[in-house]
């Protein structure tokens, strides 16, 4: 069988359409179309249900993904190792992290890490979804959850700590007993900060938003108060410290990247800038 038939069937299975492989190949959806007939062709098998509009796996489809996934998984590892031979602070290199954290601390050290070896391809993803390394979708994931499972290399980069905020005006004009607060998603233990909020706030809650920066916005529009780190407060003078002012939570912020290229230079001065952030 063409590996490169394979390699377009998996890109196919992962982003679930023509036109997303195409994407992600660089190709024409055309040469996605005509690389899985080959493919079909070669094995005997239909691999996908063609009988409605919908492109979806056949269960002899479902076989075969499951037994290809690891060559795919075994071209990255090999790709990865091989970027690790190679020395020096060139190539590029992608991070991962979570929007606000990536604008508000990130994106300057980054961008003085790029002009000091302008060799150096830096992307830096907004991703709130942890992003596969395994996949090489990302070569350092920037988290604020340390990963239990995996062939992964760890750091601790900091903290961020969380604080009740609310604007000046809404704690003015709302009486202590009216006062809701901005929940973190809808799911009761989803995410530390709801989970903190839920031992405060006896059900009050004005809404529930997934993203921080619309926590902050839901704030700025006297909404209610809400559990914001730090980083996205500062220098913001409408808005005014709930209770004691103490933190909330702490949260610790993780660094990681797959064990294969913890010693390449440029994954190791990347990781080294992102904790000199957290300073």
């Amino acid at each position: 069988m063409d590996w490169e038939n394979i390699r377009f069937f998996i890109a196919l299975v992962e982003t679930g359409s023509t036109a997303s492989a195409a994407r992600e190949l660089g190709v024409e959806r055309t040469t996605v179309t005509r690389r899985i007939q080959a493919l079909e062709s070669e094995t005997g098998l239909a691999l996908f249900d063609r009988r409605g509009r919908q492109l979806a796996l056949s269960a002899a489809g479902r076989d075969f993904a499951d037994a290809t996934r690891p060559m795919m998984e075994a071209a990255h590892l090999a790709a990865r190792c091989a970027a690790g031979m190679r020395p020096g602070m060139s190539g590029r290199v992608t991070i991962s992290a979570p929007p606000a954290l990536a604008r508000a601390r990130l994106i300057g050290p980054l961008l003085s890490l790029g002009r000091e070896y302008p060799a150096l391809e830096l992307k830096l993803a907004g991703e709130i979804e942890f992003a596969s390394l395994l996949r090489g979708e990302a070569d350092i994931a920037v988290r604020l959850s340390r990963p239990q499972t995996g062939d992964l290399a760890v750091s601790k980069l900091g903290s961020i700590a969380f604080r009740l905020y609310a604007h000046r005006e809404y704690i003015a004009d709302t009486s202590e007993e009216d006062r809701r607060y901005i929940g973190q998603g809808d799911v009761r233990d989803a995410m530390p900060q709801q989970v903190a909020l839920n031992r405060i706030a006896d059900g009050k809650f004005a809404c529930y938003v997934d993203d921080v920066d619309l926590q902050m916005a839901a704030v700025m529009a006297r909404g209610g108060i809400a559990a914001l780190p730090d980083f996205l407060t500062a220098d913001n003078n409408e808005l005014t410290l709930v209770g004691s002012g103490e933190p909330l939570l702490v949260r610790e912020v993780w660094s990681v990247t797959h064990n294969s290229q913890r010693h390449q230079e440029r994954i190791r001065r990347t990781i080294d800038v992102l904790r000199m952030a957290f300073k």
